[in-house]
Parts: structure tokens; C-alpha cells; sequence
């Protein structure tokens, strides 16, 4: 499969100020030397714990945060853009965000939301314009009577259209979707998974899916990275995670995932809180949660080793 994005050695720092006036400058390691390709015209799915770092790497990977190490496309390492460069790659890739209801400005009309970026993008031709929004306004299911109206008349499923519409509009290859359904209810939620794999097969777009929800993560990816304080600690196809998972913490999660069928292995409950960013544990940071520990988990960090090859862990079990 040919690579659209490949990432190597990411990490992101945040500083956390403390002290007397917040003089003393501290830093968070919110990513922690992330390897991971994203090939082109798959579903990528990325899960974890909230905290865990999913948001982080997807801001990371489009550049709306200043991260170390470097982030290949079509060859380039995107970090290093300057901001011609940076204004091209927009075109190519985009978010859609958490929450419909803030990020929509509730001042426009979804015309103006729509015709916002191709206006940034040079793209002034009224007739291209015009014929754009009503063509994907009509792709996500809505219709150009919508057009008129302001965000605060829609429900949030409706938005949440809107705003995939907005990260269409200038027909990108490749989408970050972060968390896109964790505010709409159940019934919505499975409305907006359809369309977005509908748009995925009639715009041939790869997407990177962010989500807490195993269930919906393995209803719609094509492969699943697993996150755990930073750190991607196993990433396989999804069929293959879910008959034969292999870290100790993708077992909880999918231990966890509710079913209406009698379940073949029981829930596997995690000891203890998330440890904080701030302070994570020394070498494997779940061996204090971990059922499986051995001391060599609190000596040294795992490595990826290969289950095959399209199946990775970072666990000394499999050393």
C-alpha cells in the first residue's frame, strides 16, 4: 500500500508553569516518540483513554501544534513548511473538530461558513464557488434551502454535517476526525459513522478516525493504533486486534467493549487511575496498572516487536 503520511520520532512538549508568580517553567510529554505510517485510501483508527495524547498527535500531524521530528508528505517533512507551503497543504488535509456546536461561528450563515475557505484558498470564481457548496451540502444531506439558515437552527447531528461539509469544501485527500461523534446521540452517531464512510468511498479520502468508542473504531477502520499516556502501544489490523489482541491494555479495552452477545472473555478491570503526564511512570508506563507485570517492566522501555507483519506491540511479553 502506498504511504500518504509517515511519522517518525514525534514528540510534543507542553509547559506547565508552578511556582511563586509561575516562575518555574516545567514541560509535559504529551507524545513520546511516535512512528507510525498512514497509507493512503484506509481508515486509520485512533483509541485510548482520555488524556492519553489521540488529540494531540492529530493537531500534531496537520501542524496546528509545533511538534518535534518530523511528519512526512508526498516526501516532505511538513514541520518544516513555511507558510506558503503550509497554506498548500491545508487544501490537501483537514480537521473536523470534537463539538459541532463551537466549531461553527454562530454569526454566519452556512453559506459564508462554506464559501469562508475558498475565499482564504484564492478560489473567487462566483460560478465554481456557488457550485461547490451546493454540491457538498447536498453530499452530506442537506439541501441548498439550508444554505440561508445559521447554525443555532440545526441540531447537532445537522452541525456536525455542516462541519464535515466545511472540511470538504476544498476537497482534501486526507482528514483528521476527532472524536466527531462523542457529542451526538446514539442514533446520530450511527448516521454520521455512515456518511462518513459513504464519503470516504465516493471522494476516495484517508482518514485518520479519533475516538474513545472501540465499537464505532472497529465498526469503521481499516487498521487501529492503540494509545496509552503518549505512547502508541500496539497498531494492527482491526479484525486481527480484536480476534487476537496482544498488549495487557488493549485486552481491557476490548474486555470493556458492551455486547448483546455472551461475552467469550470477562471484563478485564484496570487497577488504578491514569497516571499523570506529568510524572508518567519509568520504563513500560502501564506496568503499574498492569496485571502481567514483571520487574523487568519498571527497568527498561519495550520495543515494537513485530506479531506479524501487520501486527505490532510494544510489550516485553512478546520481547
Amino acid at each position: 500500500m502506498q504511504k500518504l503520511i509517515e511519522i517518525k520520532d514525534l514528540n510534543m512538549y507542553y509547559p506547565v508553569s508552578s511556582g511563586i508568580l509561575n516562575s518555574a517553567k516545567e514541560y509535559i510529554r504529551a507524545l513520546s516518540d511516535i512512528n507510525l505510517d498512514i497509507y493512503k485510501g484506509e481508515i486509520l483508527g485512533l483509541v485510548g483513554e482520555s488524556g492519553c495524547g489521540k488529540s494531540t498527535l492529530g493537531k500534531a500531524i496537520l501542524r496546528l501544534l509545533n511538534p518535534e521530528g518530523y511528519v512526512y508528505y508526498e516526501n516532505k517533512n511538513l514541520l518544516e513548511f513555511d507558510r506558503k507551503e503550509l497554506k498548500q497543504f491545508r487544501k490537501k488535509a483537514q480537521m473536523i473538530f470534537q463539538n459541532p456546536f463551537s466549531s461553527l461561528d454562530p454569526k454566519m450563515t452556512i453559506y459564508s461558513l462554506l464559501r469562508e475557505p475558498l475565499v482564504v484558498h484564492k478560489i473567487r470564481d462566483k460560478s465554481e464557488i456557488n457550485s461547490r457548496i451546493h454540491e457538498i451540502i447536498n453530499l452530506v444531506g442537506l439541501n441548498d434551502e439550508d444554505l440561508k439558515r445559521y447554525p443555532h437552527e440545526f441540531s447537532g447531528g445537522q452541525r456536525q454535517r455542516i462541519a464535515i461539509a466545511r472540511a470538504l469544501i476544498l476537497k482534501p485527500e486526507f482528514l483528521v476526525a476527532d472524536e466527531p461523534v462523542s457529542a451526538l446521540d446514539v442514533s446520530i452517531q450511527a448516521q454520521i459513522i455512515t456518511l462518513l464512510q459513504n464519503l470516504k468511498e465516493k471522494l476516495n479520502l484517508t482518514i485518520l478516525f479519533i475516538s474513545h468508542d472501540l465499537g464505532v473504531v472497529k465498526y469503521l477502520s481499516d487498521r487501529i493504533a492503540v494509545m496509552y499516556l503518549g505512547d502508541i502501544v500496539e497498531l494492527s489490523e482491526t479484525h486481527e486486534l480484536f480476534k487476537n489482541p496482544k498488549h495487557p491494555y488493549t485486552k481491557a479495552l476490548i474486555s470493556a467493549v458492551p455486547s448483546i452477545h455472551e461475552k467469550a472473555v470477562k471484563e478485564i478491570k484496570l487497577e488504578g487511575d491514569l497516571p499523570s503526564p506529568k510524572n508518567p511512570p519509568e520504563a513500560c508506563k502501564f506496568h503499574t496498572r498492569c496485571k502481567d507485570v514483571m520487574s523487568v517492566c519498571s527497568q527498561k522501555e519495550p520495543e515494537f516487536t513485530k506479531i506479524s507483519d501487520s501486527h505490532c506491540v510494544k510489550c516485553h511479553l512478546y520481547d
